[in-house]
């Protein structure tokens, strides 16, 4: 049976030009993009090889270390993507960003590092990009290149975040493939990433700081310029994109983190965030009992305060669309195919919530959403990487689900 209402985009790695990268548009200024003109690759997400945003010639491929994994790397559980950092001390060559050591990690970055309930990143880079470039990140068209997966929830922020405002037109993108190994995530099974030459995203990290330990994880804004990171902390990059970018953002964008609402966005996606964004993880990486059932128990008591809460709302935050919208979607879009199953996180589905599923139909329709949720990549990545441990490598058929159907939540007054 033809499944048209599935969401689905091209695989990465599949296609016959497999790096999964969306840069611009050979010809665009590099000093600011043409009004309406966005790179035809992010308009339909097709894979492509990278060039850097411009349309400038890629610059010579970066002298990268080479990739050394430690024999116990699989084992080993990533950190979070979601909180800010703690700790100082920025490791040797890279006095522009904040720093917190940890064991050596090659993994993704997909799994969260749980320790006695609680998440604690092991190690990120947090420069910042300013308005004024003050922090030696200037906002600047073409100067930019973001580093995601389709397969990571964590990426996902970050790539509707770019496409709501606009900033696919100065940005350029590349996507690794959907299937991590031992090594981490790379860029294709044949090639190489062809704005720096890196065939794993370790190589980055390491151009970066030599003796960064990992983990090495997605997403990532890099400098092209300078030729090395400038922020892998998903969090600080989304609001980022909303304050300091702002000048480069598409008429009509919306204001996503509203200086009047920002508490409240805060306050919610923290819930949101250790209850539901890690709580699966949580639920799914549980080695006993009452772990499993303390983290299931917090995931569908939030999940049912959620649905309560949007049974008067449009939104989150009622009327209108903001961060905290963008930081739970990735989870729901995820809930049914993958969490429900391999993570056991199944009291119910979210198809079996009338207004939260309704709602991620809602945002789903969205600029942004919908073209980034890839049901395809997103099961392959779960159900064959390595590190989510389902030893069969069988990739489920379902769950059929109509994200096309209409929601009826427009009518909503918020």
């Amino acid at each position: 049976m033809p499944r048209r209402s599935q969401p689905h985009l091209a695989a990465a790695g599949r296609s016959a030009s497999p790096i999964g990268s969306f840069p611009f548009a050979e010809g665009t200024p590099a000093s600011a993009p043409a009004p309406g003109f966005r790179p035809p690759a992010w308009t339909g997400l097709q894979d492509s090889r990278a060039r850097p945003p411009g349309g400038t010639r890629p610059p010579p491929a970066l002298r990268l270390p080479a990739v050394t994994v430690p024999a116990a790397a699989g084992s080993a559980l990533p950190h979070d993507h979601g909180e800010p950092p703690s700790g100082t001390g920025p490791p040797a060559a890279s006095g522009a960003f904040s720093y917190l050591g940890g064991d050596a990690n090659t993994g993704t970055g997909s799994l969260p590092a749980v320790a006695g309930g609680l998440l604690r990143r092991q190690g990120t880079f947090t420069g910042r990009v300013t308005r004024d470039g003050s922090s030696g990140f200037a906002a600047e068209p073409a100067r930019y290149q973001l580093y995601a997966s389709l397969a990571c929830p964590w990426s996902q922020r970050i790539l509707i975040a770019c496409r709501l405002l606009g900033l696919d037109r100065i940005i350029g993108l590349t996507l690794t493939d959907p299937v991590a190994d031992e090594r981490g995530w790379r860029f294709s099974d044949d090639g190489s990433d062809p704005i720096t030459g890196a065939r794993f995203l370790a190589e980055l990290y390491r151009a970066t700081d030599p003796h960064y330990p990992g983990p090495f994880t997605v997403p990532l804004l890099w400098d092209l310029r300078a030729g090395r990171i400038v922020s892998n902390d998903v969090t600080q990059l989304g609001v980022m994109l909303e304050i300091e970018l702002r000048a480069f953002h598409r008429p009509g964008a919306p204001d996503l983190y509203p200086s009047a609402r920002r508490s409240e966005i805060e306050s919610l996606a923290t819930l949101i965030y250790h209850t539901v964004n890690t709580g699966v993880y949580k639920a799914g990486l549980a080695t006993d009992q009452a772990s499993y059932d303390q983290a299931v128990e917090a995931v569908f008591t939030t999940l049912d305060a959620l649905e309560e809460r949007l049974a008067r709302r449009r939104f989150l935050l009622g009327g209108m669309l903001t961060e905290a919208d963008i930081r739970l979607y990735p989870t729901l879009a995820r809930f049914d195919p993958v969490y429900y199953q391999l993570f056991n996180c199944n009291l119910r589905r979210l198809c079996d919530y009338q207004q939260l599923w309704g709602y991620a139909r809602d945002l789903y329709t969205h600029p942004g959403f919908g073209e980034t949720t890839d049901l395809a990549q997103i099961k392959r990545h779960y159900f064959l990487s390595p590190e989510w441990g389902n030893t069969s490598g069988i990739i489920p058929a379902g769950p059929q689900l109509s994200w096309n159907e209409p929601h009826g939540r427009a009518r909503m007054l918020g």
